[in-house]
């Protein structure tokens, strides 16, 4: 018995299944048709070109003009123009622009009827006279006597003073120097001279090429190419000597920073600075003020606010405290 429902089981699920199949097949048809009746009808909503209705118009046309012209001469109304319609075209495409280019006469039908249009030639018997010149004719030339000095004519005056005033003209214009221009100066910086000490603080940091010094930010050793002066933020700092600034530029050790060149291979640059008041290229004399003191950047935030000193000669560091006058 049990073998019986179990077998019996069996056959329903199978049943079933191929039902439902056949349920969803049939499904799925049912609505592929519709979808596509649908889409027929929404290409259809009237832009639609109906190609038989326009060929029948077409021969409807042709059949129209056929008749026209078998007509004759018609009325005006069918023919504008009057007459047989294929001679008066012919007649027109037998119109050659280039027959006509040497008879003077172009005609556009319709728009220059009657118009005739002459080139300007000049006549034959008509000589083209020559430019007037401002020199007199030979005959009213009269020689001077030989004890009469020799007197130029208006024409030789004019000459001559064309000549000079050309000659003037020919020379060189002199540049004068204008407000703004940098006139160059010669630089002859030497030791002897000595700097002027830029600010009136005290040595914060020494130079050292010679050995490493404690860099109190920075926790290490380090050799020092310039000379660390203590100053306040905006302390107003004076060149040290007479020079040309070469440079201006900013970095994160020294911040904004000026180089001047002293001449004789000696440059000395400027650094942690603020309120720049110098030009590049720009020539600056000893003791003018270049700018004030800025607060000191991440390198020297122990160290505190000052100025970075650094001189060389062909490149080379060269300690500027000895120079100080």
């Amino acid at each position: 018995m049990r073998k019986n429902n179990k077998r019996n089981n069996a056959k329903k699920e199978r049943v079933i299944m191929i039902a439902s199949s056949v349920f969803v097949l049939s499904a799925l048809t049912l609505t592929g048709i519709y979808m596509k009746s649908v889409n027929r009808e929404s290409q259809d909503d009237g832009y639609m070109i109906d190609f038989t209705a326009l060929e029948n118009d077409a021969e409807d046309k042709l059949q129209e003009i056929a008749q026209n012209d078998q007509d004759g001469a018609g009325t005006g109304i069918n023919n504008p123009f009057g007459g047989d319609l294929n001679a008066i075209l012919d007649d027109e495409m037998d119109f050659l622009p280039s027959e006509e280019v040497d008879s003077g006469m172009i005609e556009i039908p319709g728009l220059t009827d009657g118009v005739q249009i002459q080139p300007e030639v000049p006549s034959q018997g008509e000589p083209v006279l020559p430019k007037e010149t401002t020199a007199p004719p030979a005959e009213t030339q009269k020689p001077a006597s030989s004890g009469e000095p020799k007197q130029p004519d208006a024409g030789q005056k004019v000459s001559e003073e064309q000549e000079r005033n050309q000659t003037e003209n020919e020379q060189p214009e002199k540049i004068q120097p204008t407000e703004g221009t940098v006139v160059a100066q010669a630089l002859n910086f030497a030791e002897s001279q000595g700097l002027l000490r830029p600010v009136s603080g005290g040595i914060l940091m020494p130079y050292s090429m010679d050995r490493s010094i404690y860099f109190s930010t920075m926790r290490d050793y380090r050799y020092n190419p310039a000379l660390v002066l203590e100053a306040e933020t905006g302390t107003q700092i004076s060149a040290c000597a007479t020079g040309k600034v070469i440079n201006i530029f900013s970095n994160e050790e020294i911040g904004h920073a000026i180089t001047m060149d002293l001449g004789n291979g000696y440059h000395i640059t400027y650094g942690q600075l603020e309120g720049i008041n110098v030009t590049l290229n720009s020539y600056v004399n000893k003791g003018d003020l270049i700018g004030s003191i800025a607060a000191p950047t991440k390198y020297y935030c122990v160290e505190g606010s000052n100025l970075y000193l650094a001189m060389t000669k062909d490149g080379q560091p060269v300690d500027p405290e000895p120079l100080f006058r």
